[in-house]
């Protein structure tokens, strides 16, 4: 017996690309996922026109719903309504956007529709983003990838010459400069030599985090601490302990890299009379 067709099947319908008001927009969470707010505002102000692409809407009797590309269209209209600030070329640009209108559609239709196009999509992964964004000569990803280059590593897969978790590695650049990332992989380097766990994103954080918090280390000094701790893979493993409290609760990235904060300056203080440094409380 042939299984079940679960197919998200559409009747023919007319669909046209016109330029609309973003203003004139209406939502149902009906039909697709709820409006995160938020995410919405976050998308405004760091808005690009060119970038907008192209929502997808349903003509109904009363008005034109977003099927697709909801929060693009509400973070339109917190720019048109100055709920949030943009330069004036942005506010220009997005006075009427193009969209892909569906007609003749019952909710249901919208709701496969939906469904369909975000089955279809599939977002960027950040190794694929870190090669675009440096052929693209972006400065965070062109800054990331020189610091890489000099210490002869690449990115997107895991070997002893590959960093583990660019996503991190950007956030490093972007939090703390490149600088650090450079020390940071230094430090880690003299600690556990080239291996897959030496440069894994949430260590390296943890060390960024210090050597920015307290310049004044000796990195060397820092480096025979952090071998004392045992190989790069314990060392991870340590973390992941401090993040789950002994395994007794869920941790995130923002729990690991606390984590691993803690981590690293714990290994600095070791056996240290003098010239300690502060160690967080990750669970405050």
């Amino acid at each position: 017996m042939s299984g079940t067709n679960y197919s998200y099947d559409i009747p023919d319908h007319p669909i046209k690309y016109i330029q609309v008001d973003p203003r004139s927009i209406k939502f149902d969470p009906r039909a697709q996922r709820n409006l995160n707010k938020s995410r919405a505002q976050a998308i405004a102000e760091k808005l690009v026109p060119s970038a907008l692409g192209t929502p997808i809407l349903s003509q109904r009797k009363d008005g034109q719903y977003a099927v697709d590309g909801m929060h693009r269209v509400y973070a339109c209209q917190l720019i048109l309504t100055g709920k949030v600030t943009v330069p004036e070329r942005v506010r220009e640009a997005i006075q009427t956007i193009a969209c892909e209108v569906h007609f003749d559609l019952s909710m249901a239709n919208e709701a496969s529709l939906f469904i369909i196009k975000n089955k279809e999509s599939s977002k960027v992964g950040p190794t694929d983003e870190f090669r675009i964004g440096v052929l693209a000569g972006h400065p965070l990803f062109q800054d990331t990838n020189t610091v890489l280059e000099k210490h002869q590593l690449k990115v997107g897969s895991s070997t002893a010459n590959s960093v583990r978790g660019i996503k991190g590695i950007l956030g490093i650049v972007m939090e703390h400069g490149p600088d650090i990332l450079d020390r940071s992989l230094t430090i880690a380097e003299d600690a556990w030599g080239r291996t897959p766990d030496t440069w894994h994103s949430v260590t390296i954080g943890g060390i960024a985090t210090v050597m920015s918090k307290h310049p004044e280390l000796k990195p060397a000094e820092l480096a025979q601490k952090l071998k004392r701790q045992g190989d790069p893979t314990a060392f991870k493993a340590k973390i992941q302990t401090i993040a789950t409290n002994n395994n007794t609760q869920a941790d995130g990235t923002r729990g690991r890299l606390k984590a691993a904060h803690l981590a690293v300056a714990s290994a600095w203080n070791a056996n240290r009379r003098v010239n300690r440094i502060p160690v967080p409380n990750i669970f405050e």
